[in-house]
């Protein structure tokens, strides 16, 4: 019997997820996690996606030794992709650290240039874990487009008892819009945001906010740290 998701090689050594029937149309399934989403039942969206990730898993080799480059521009193969780490914002959401660090592994493995920006998840989700040397290990993938990075090296020293590295603090200086947020009291999710951020053109405050807003489970993890960044960059 035909498999609803078969892994089928490209003559440029990557590979496709070729979806037969519903269960095998990761695109379709992904919208209707959206269509949850969006009616306010994110248990069931992140139900599907989480579903539709274990039948995703289970169509890849169990071999660690096997190295299988997925092929982005295939439909249902970027929707694979797209699905995992739709799935792994779920879990970090949901505190679900380890689960969470797996699935945005799992997806730089699969493409290795990272083209949905996994790895800042993934840094997230070490410092969550504790996980130091990790964190080390994927800082220079950061980039340094993104207030992300001076971030993470910031809340690493405070949560293993350094001073804040003034380099970082002037780094994150940087990243104007994303300093405003952090100093805020209340970062409300409000009907201009949502307009601003799921538009095709979001504001540099929308998008501050969003980060922010992803970065808030880590930073409440270790008391005294926001007050602590806070009055870093203050004084500066």
């Amino acid at each position: 019997m035909k498999q609803f998701l078969n892994l089928e090689p490209t003559v440029n050594q990557t590979f496709r997820l070729i979806g037969y029937g519903k269960r095998g149309n990761l695109s379709a399934r992904l919208e209707e996690s959206y269509r949850a989403e969006s009616n306010g039942d994110f248990e069931r969206a992140c139900c599907i996606r989480y579903e539709a990730f274990q039948d995703i898993l289970s169509s890849l080799p169990d071999d660690e030794n096997s190295t299988v480059e997925l092929d982005r521009n295939h439909a249902n193969t970027l929707a694979a992709m797209e699905t995992i780490l739709a799935s792994a914002i779920d879990n970090y959401l949901a505190c679900d650290y380890e689960l969470s660090a797996a699935q945005a592994e799992l997806l730089i493995d699969l493409d290795s240039e990272d083209p949905l920006e996994a790895t800042p998840l993934l840094s997230l989700c070490y410092v969550a874990l504790g996980e130091w040397e990790c964190l080390e290990d994927i800082i220079t993938d950061l980039g340094d487009k993104s207030a992300i990075c001076p971030l993470v090296l910031l809340i690493a020293d405070f949560a293993n008892n350094r001073p804040f590295d003034a380099q970082n603090i002037k780094a994150l200086l940087r990243f104007k819009e994303f300093v405003a947020e952090l100093l805020l009291t209340e970062h409300a999710t409000d009907r201009e945001y949502l307009q601003s951020i799921n538009s095709n053109t979001p504001s540099k405050q929308a998008k501050a906010r969003e980060l922010y807003l992803r970065c808030e489970p880590v930073l409440n993890l270790y008391p005294g740290l926001l007050t602590a960044l806070k009055n870093a960059v203050r004084g500066n």
